[in-house]
């Protein structure tokens, strides 16, 4: 809106737009000061409060661990020897065809 003579103070950033940013700059400043952790027991919380009940493990039960982790070591070294060797041969085939 244009008035003549006069200026119009709604197409402006005059008076109430200015001082409305303003307080909202205000309100979130005091936001984040509100937000700063003082001491190191707000990161990590208090010591002590936090306690695992973890099953104490015979000598049995880790041979039987022990023996799982080797019979999967076992079938992944298969899996890696089976798949090197199809891509060996996959390779060679197509130098074959490629050369003939």
């Amino acid at each position: 809106m244009l008035y003549i003579g006069r200026v119009n103070t709604d197409t402006t950033m005059a008076g109430g737009g200015i001082s409305g940013a303003i307080t909202s700059l205000k309100n979130n400043r005091n936001l984040l000061k509100k937000r700063r952790l003082r001491q190191k027991e707000d990161v990590y919380g208090i010591e002590g409060i936090t306690k695992l009940n973890l099953k104490e493990s015979t000598e049995q039960d880790m041979k039987i661990i022990r023996k799982k982790i080797k019979e999967y070591k076992r079938e992944e070294r298969g899996v890696l020897v089976l798949s090197i060797l199809v891509t060996l041969s996959i390779l060679y085939a197509v130098y074959v065809l490629l050369i003939v």
